[in-house]
């Protein structure tokens, strides 16, 4: 199991890529006419063979801006993992009645499902397969980042390796999720954690919202350089982090 791409949701489109970009030294690497299906543009960057997305209502009524009212302001939206055959995923999800708020099985065999947050708890959760045996490679193919982004100069000084959410009951919501996602439940720092290929999520008591929500992500610098020119652009001291939408942003 791999956390492949997390999503943010934002008033502001394109000044929240800019603030991304301008973070991890990046591009956006595609935009994705699709997201026009849920009332929604976006962006995406690449993150050492991950990526990060943001997504901005272009319609009233739409699941990311009632999230927005519901946070009072921009976050973290949704975390898409990828496995081997995400046809399991969604065959377990009917017989647990988690409910499935959008599906595609595509011509070319990927396989994708979004569950319900209400079920999965916190965050609208998608698991997906590419039909590719290559897809623990570190740069294998992802649908939903279009293809340019696989022949120019990958992003390889960043890692996404990480993310925190905050619960109303964390130790429910990690059973759950290390259940759900077969992933393994330890303790870290007093945490549940679970962990996956090459990344690990917390579980943490909420004392802010009250509410379940992605509320930090973690971010590996593999070059020191990079990570000095970050901590002296952003006059970072202490813990090595700063806040963009919404949420907490852990740099490693």
């Amino acid at each position: 199991m791999r956390l492949r791409q997390i999503c943010f949701v934002a008033h502001d489109l394109e000044k929240t890529l800019d603030q991304f970009c301008d973070l991890l030294q990046a591009e956006v690497c595609f935009r994705d006419p699709g997201v026009g299906h849920f009332g929604l543009a976006n962006g995406l960057i690449e993150v050492g063979g991950d990526f990060l997305e943001v997504v901005s209502p272009t319609e009233e009524s739409t699941t990311a801006g009632r999230y927005l009212d519901r946070m009072k302001g921009d976050s973290g939206y949704m975390l898409i993992f990828q496995c081997e055959n995400a046809q399991i995923y969604r065959e377990k999800a009917e017989e647990l009645n988690i409910r499935q708020v959008w599906t595609t099985n595509l011509e070319n065999g990927v396989i994708a499902t979004h569950f319900h947050p209400k079920d999965i708890g916190g965050v609208i959760m998608s698991v997906d397969s590419m039909n590719n045996e290559k897809w623990k490679n570190k740069y294998s193919d992802w649908q939903w980042a279009g293809t340019d982004w696989m022949t120019s100069k990958v992003n390889d000084s960043f890692a996404i390796i990480g993310a925190e959410m905050s619960c109303v009951s964390p130790n429910e919501l990690s059973r759950k999720w290390s259940s759900f996602l077969k992933l393994p439940l330890s303790k870290k720092n007093q945490h549940d954690v679970i962990k996956g290929e090459d990344f690990e999520i917390r579980f943490s008591k909420d004392s802010d919202k009250g509410l379940t929500y992605l509320s930090e992500i973690d971010i590996k610098i593999n070059d020191e350089d990079k990570k000095e020119e970050i901590i002296s652009k952003y006059k970072i001291s202490g813990n090595l982090s700063l806040k963009l939408c919404g949420t907490k942003i852990n740099l490693l």
